[in-house]
């Protein structure tokens, strides 16, 4: 995979046919789609580390052309940095997706909950998010998790409501302040690993 600045507002990503497979990436894919979201976040991350291009929390249009050799070339531009008529015509296209990732909180009532929901992420994603859990006095379970937000729901998990209530993000305050941190960064992977032994 090559990736290639071009000035401020926009990369050139080159992917073969074998970063495609690997990504789980198609030039056909439903934009709206989380797994497809999830998956163009890890290739964005490694074009961060590589060039220092993040659009972390810009809209942002993604343009996929598939080339004869079976790979694609995609062009992201980050529509935060265009002058304000480029940004408009360009903010009709379908292809225009907000890409912003932060933390969510969720309450869960129970370990047994969290871990139901552990085990349900674990059976979809290869790999997983940061999240952090939090125990309060009353003995409920409290998860801070990175994840892609649409409207402030869930966008990339949305079974997570099945096993917890979502928080408003001034909750944190409150989880920071007066429960008691039992995992950080990988939550998901410690839950994960305690349900398989």
């Amino acid at each position: 995979m090559e990736f290639l600045l071009i000035g401020d507002s926009k990369l050139k990503i080159v992917m073969s046919e074998t970063d495609m497979r690997t990504y789980k990436l198609d030039a056909c894919a439903d934009y709206s789609s989380s797994v497809y979201r999830r998956a163009f976040w890890r290739v964005l991350e490694k074009a961060k580390a590589e060039v220092g291009f993040d659009p972390d929390g810009d809209k942002v249009l993604i343009q996929f052309y598939p080339v004869k050799s079976g790979g694609c070339e995609v062009f992201v531009t980050k529509l935060g940095l265009l002058p304000k008529e480029s940004a408009r015509s360009v903010c009709r296209s379908d292809k225009v997706a907000m890409l912003s990732r932060g933390k969510s909180f969720y309450r869960f009532e129970s370990y047994t909950d969290l871990k139901r929901f552990a085990l349900a992420l674990g059976s979809v994603a290869d790999t997983y998010p940061g999240a952090d859990i939090y125990i309060s006095d009353e003995g409920r379970y409290f998860l801070a998790i990175e994840e892609y937000k649409k409207g402030g729901e869930p966008a990339e998990f949305p079974f997570i409501l099945e096993f917890s209530d979502l928080l408003t993000a001034d909750f944190s305050y409150y989880i920071t302040e007066h429960c008691r941190l039992l995992t950080e960064g990988n939550a998901i992977e410690e839950l994960l690993r305690t349900t398989s032994s």
